[in-house]
């Protein structure tokens, strides 16, 4: 099952494949424009305006509106929600990438935070240029995509162990000596990665379409 969650960034949609749809504030409004109904809207709602926010009332199936003063953002309430109900299932995150840098940031490490290590393998964030994921410590095979040519790697307290092969750059680790590993690209099919303690941000990505 695939759990679709839309930020307020603009996301085009198009490409993913979903089961249940979460809009989070003006995301509902990204989502209704792409003609997707909201199975559940989140938020304060602070970024939409009276006339916005009665259509988002009247397309989503469910609403939960939230303070505009809490300790979570709201996308992180989605997120919530989205672990409890589905206990299985990917967690796509589509429009949270862009705009401003501390949201952006915000919602890249979100899946590093302690509350959500245990689900990360289960979140991806999503745009027309990337993807991104997370893997814990051990050994992983990575398969290519067709439609992303570059592959990089931020580590998140690996004691930079994080080691690379099958790939154009391979890397050993006792040769570890950056936080991020950019640029990498398939030589094959696939590339295997280890880490021995901590996770590694995993990014595919392409160049920017003109």
């Amino acid at each position: 099952m695939n759990i679709l969650i839309a930020a307020g960034m603009p996301a085009d949609f198009s490409s993913i494949s979903y089961d249940f749809v979460i809009g989070v504030d003006f995301g509902n409004i990204n989502l209704i424009n792409a003609g997707i109904l909201p199975d559940l809207a989140v938020g304060d709602f602070d970024s939409v305006n009276a006339d916005e926010l009665k259509l988002i009332k009247t397309k989503a199936k469910e609403l939960i509106i939230l303070p505009a003063e809490k300790d979570d953002t709201d996308l992180e309430v989605a997120l919530d929600v989205a672990l409890k109900r589905f206990n299985q299932g990917k967690i796509i995150i589509a429009g949270a990438l862009g705009g401003r840098m501390d949201h952006m940031l915000t919602n890249l490490f979100l899946p590093v935070d302690k509350k959500y290590t245990p689900f990360a393998t289960r979140i991806s964030l999503v745009n027309q240029q990337n993807l991104i994921s997370y893997l814990p410590a051990g050994r992983h095979k990575i398969k290519a995509r067709p439609d992303m040519k570059y592959i990089g790697f931020l580590q998140i307290e690996t004691g930079n162990s994080l080691a690379i092969e099958g790939a154009k750059y391979p890397l050993k680790a006792e040769d570890n000596f950056k936080t991020i590993y950019a640029s990498n690209e398939f030589i094959g099919s696939e590339m295997n990665i280890s880490i021995k303690k901590g996770m590694v941000m995993v990014i595919f990505s392409k160049d920017q379409m003109k």
